[in-house]
């Protein structure tokens, strides 16, 4: 029972201003500047990281850029030397496409019907006999 009130008086008396709570206090302030110390070494390298991170995702998006505008270009050539051959390419992807699109809807309605197949062969043997 004894220990309990010493130990009481023992924390009343480290609150007030005494060399101990001094020490206490001191303690705690070292504590905390390094503490703000690491804090801002922590700051510090994630701002770097960042800074790296920002620099590798610029550098990649200019290597992307440079290589789709480079594709682009050769694409946008291509059509202008062979305008013929650029013109029955795009229209059999047109029809194509619509064929594909048509059959879809199509076959939800009349399963039996399948006209996609061969056309889109014969104007993939029309873009070979071209095209050789």
């Amino acid at each position: 029972m004894e220990s309990t009130h010493d130990t009481s008086h023992q924390f009343s008396s480290s609150t007030g201003s005494t060399p101990g709570s001094r020490d206490l206090s001191a303690a705690a302030e070292k504590a905390a500047k390094t503490a703000r110390a690491a804090g801002e070494q922590l700051s510090d390298a994630a701002s770097e990281k960042l800074g790296q991170a920002k620099q590798m995702v610029g550098d990649v998006y200019e290597q992307v850029n440079k290589t789709v505008t480079e594709k682009y270009n050769q694409a946008v050539d291509y059509g202008r030397e062979n305008p013929g051959k650029t013109t029955l390419i795009a229209f059999g992807i047109g029809v194509g496409v619509g064929l594909l699109l048509i059959g879809n809807l199509r076959r939800s309605h009349r399963p039996n019907r399948r006209v996609v197949a061969p056309v889109v062969n014969a104007l993939s043997n029309l873009a070979v006999d071209l095209f050789a």
